[in-house]
């Protein structure tokens, strides 16, 4: 089982700096997508494949609000919540490192903002299969959006990474970010050399899905330089796969040891599985031909790249027009990224007098829609109250949201709390939390908040 295997450790402690117009009053991992929780969509992907068992890293000030919001969802994966501190400007890197001890396997660290329905067991057995130090799930589909994105009028340009596989065996052998380079890009002699057959990809999505070997983590508690592990320590891991390791005290094996340094270097951390070694020495298998080098060249350090098939969907909702894309294909994607779980799109505890509410619309508890409304593809929160003569069409309506008699809204994102007066006409919109709409409002591609919200953002 996976679970004896592998630790699962799903990162949720970010602070969605990408998209801080809607995480000003909701921790990110908890914002909705339909009527679950964003973290909610990993959780039940591990849980479909076999986990029993996760480590959910979150900021200490939000562990209680999390910890409430997931015991109403249902999952029957085991939670184990750890908090790390709000004060700290922490990366990913930094938040494994905290477990520290608790990290007792190898580890399959997954981000809480992807939504895929990416088969999990095919990643793990390429991890499985060539004894792998790291190996990095990616998307051939594009992480670009579609439809108009609330808010101002601004051009999102999305990150691009070069990613370079070994076209026969899926070694990832360069991982950088195309912002780094201009116009040229130079490749290590060693590397072609190699690796003679390399494609390198500048469209494929990183889903910041990675199975680490154990050493990787121990090695990352004692080198507290590395911050985040898609920027820092993946591609500097990479890197480190084309040298050997330099025997300690290989001119006079009968000195002294006292006073030297005990911090090893990552390919020292690499190079202690002797058992696995001697096996892959008396093996018969190689990876590459015509040549008379031992598997994968005798490398302590493997790293490989899974891409998923072009059938399969995954997106991560870092930023706002992603999020609104996932949000307006959530009922279609349903089926696909839960494995077939039924969709209540109308929570029973709501009193829906409208009869004109789509298919394609969610509804959380206790909400109130009034007749003479209509909704369409629209996911409207818990304890929302929405009067006579509204129109609502393509929205995100979170929580605690009053809309008043003869609203129009179109393609807007309300959060929590907030409050749209009388005959206000809002399109491509965003309003912040708490925020009051004065009646009779019209706005358009505008962030509508209150002024100190606004300094934040």
């Amino acid at each position: 089982m996976v679970t004896c295997e592998f630790q699962a450790v799903v990162m949720a402690g970010g602070k969605g700096s990408r998209m801080t117009e809607i995480t000003a009053g909701r921790p990110k991992c908890l914002l909705p997508i339909g009527n679950q929780p964003m973290v909610w969509y990993p959780l039940r992907m591990l849980e479909q494949a076999g986990f029993q068992d996760v480590i959910l890293i979150v900021l200490e000030t939000v562990r209680s609000d999390v910890q409430l919001t997931l015991d109403r969802c249902g999952l029957k994966i085991r939670l184990d919540i750890v908090g790390i501190p709000a004060g700290e400007d922490w990366g990913t890197a930094d938040s494994l490192r905290f477990l520290g001890e608790r990290i007792k396997s190898d580890v399959l660290v997954v981000s809480c903002d992807l939504v895929t329905d990416v088969n999990l067991h095919e990643v793990l057995n390429m991890f499985r299969k060539h004894h792998a130090s790291i190996t990095a799930l990616f998307f051939q589909n594009s992480s670009e959006s579609s439809g108009v994105t609330p808010g101002p009028k601004t051009k999102y340009k999305p990150e691009r990474d070069l990613v370079g596989l070994d076209a026969c065996t899926s070694r990832l052998v360069f991982l950088a970010s195309a912002s780094d380079f201009e116009e040229t890009l130079s490749l290590p002699r060693a590397l072609i050399k190699k690796h003679q057959h390399i494609l390198m990809h500048s469209r494929l999505s990183d889903a910041h899905l990675y199975v680490l070997r154990q050493w990787v983590c121990q090695y990352l508690a004692q080198e507290k330089s590395f911050s985040t592990l898609k920027g820092e320590l993946l591609p500097y891991i990479v890197k480190k796969q084309l040298l050997k390791p330099i025997k300690l005290h290989e001119s006079d094996p009968n000195a002294s040891i006292t006073g030297v340094e005990v911090k090893k270097d990552i390919l020292h951390c690499a190079g202690g599985e002797k058992l696995e070694n001697e096996i892959q020495q008396m093996s018969t298998y190689n990876d590459h031909r015509n040549d008379m080098h031992p598997a994968y060249h005798g490398d302590s350090i493997r790293c490989f790249g899974y891409v998923a098939p072009a059938d399969k969907f995954g997106m991560r909702a870092n930023t706002l027009p992603v999020y609104c894309h996932l949000n307006r294909k959530i009922t279609e994607l349903w089926p696909l990224v839960t494995g077939n779980r039924e969709l209540i799109a109308i929570n029973p505890t709501s009193e829906i007098k409208s009869t004109q509410v789509d298919g394609d619309c969610m509804v959380g508890e206790q909400s109130f829609l009034s007749e003479k409304t209509s909704f369409k593809a629209s996911s409207i929160g818990a304890h929302c109250t929405v009067e006579s003569k509204v129109r609502v069409s393509g929205c995100i309506i979170m929580n605690g949201v009053k809309i008043r008699e003869g609203c129009v809204l179109s393609n807007c994102v309300v959060c929590d709390e907030a409050e749209i007066g009388s005959g206000a006409e809002l399109k491509d919109c965003l309003v912040g939390s708490n925020h009051c709409v004065p009646a009779g409002e019209k706005r358009s591609s505008e962030v509508l908040t209150d002024m100190d919200r606004l300094m934040e953002i």
